[in-house]
């Protein structure tokens, strides 16, 4: 009997050695996992590799975005000096229009300038500025009606109106002579409205240093 109890004593202590060592083994493994792999290290790892990819991607947005400014720039300053050039084109050649007229009419009785005889002579302006060895003849012209002292008076109240326009926008007053034909000559000889219109007027002649 007491042999039994010894060795039931032998066999539960050699269970529990066998399961001690057991639990022990399987401790030592997790710390060796533990130690290969520290906890959390796959997960640091995927998330790092997550971030620097979206900083990459981010950094290639923003490459987009500043490159597709300065396109956007190119274009609008491309388009802008399109405009300018056209404009200036359009400017030289109404100038040149304007300075190839070399007359200039009045209404009746009258050595008034209009807003388009202004344009002309505005453009006549530019022109002896710039070309300060050009003269310029103003002659003064009526239409028949009225007496020949009159007409004379009003062809010259009109040449010298002239006169003062281009000289008050800068043209050098040495440039400029004015003389009167009253009404002796008239470019239409009819007598109508249209022809007393058309001889109411002042000629533009260059004597000297005439645009081409």
């Amino acid at each position: 009997m007491l042999h039994k109890k010894v060795s039931l004593a032998v066999f539960i202590s050699l269970a529990l050695a066998m399961s001690g060592c057991s639990t022990l083994k399987g401790k030592k493994a997790d710390d060796v996992a533990d130690q290969n792999y520290p906890q959390g290290q796959g997960v640091q790892d995927t998330n790092s590799s997550d971030a620097n990819t979206n900083s990459l991607s981010e950094q290639e947005r923003l490459k987009a975005i500043a490159l597709a400014e300065q396109q956007r720039l190119a274009e609008e300053q491309r388009i802008a000096e399109q405009q300018r050039t056209a404009e200036q084109q359009r400017l030289n050649a109404e100038a040149a229009t304007l300075l190839a007229t070399r007359v200039v009419h009045f209404d009746y009785d009258s050595a008034d300038l209009s807003d388009q005889d202004q344009r002309v002579l505005q453009a006549h302006t530019h022109y002896l500025k710039s070309n300060t060895q050009a003269k310029v003849l103003l002659s003064g012209h009526a239409d028949e009606r009225g007496t020949r002292e009159y007409n004379m008076a009003l062809g010259e109240r009109r040449a010298n109106a002239v006169q003062a326009f281009l000289v008050s926008n800068g043209v050098q007053s040495s440039q400029l002579d004015t003389v009167s034909y009253g009404k002796e000559k008239p470019l239409n000889n009819s007598s109508n409205e249209a022809a007393w219109a058309e001889n109411r007027r002042v000629e533009i002649n260059y004597q000297q240093g005439a645009p081409r």
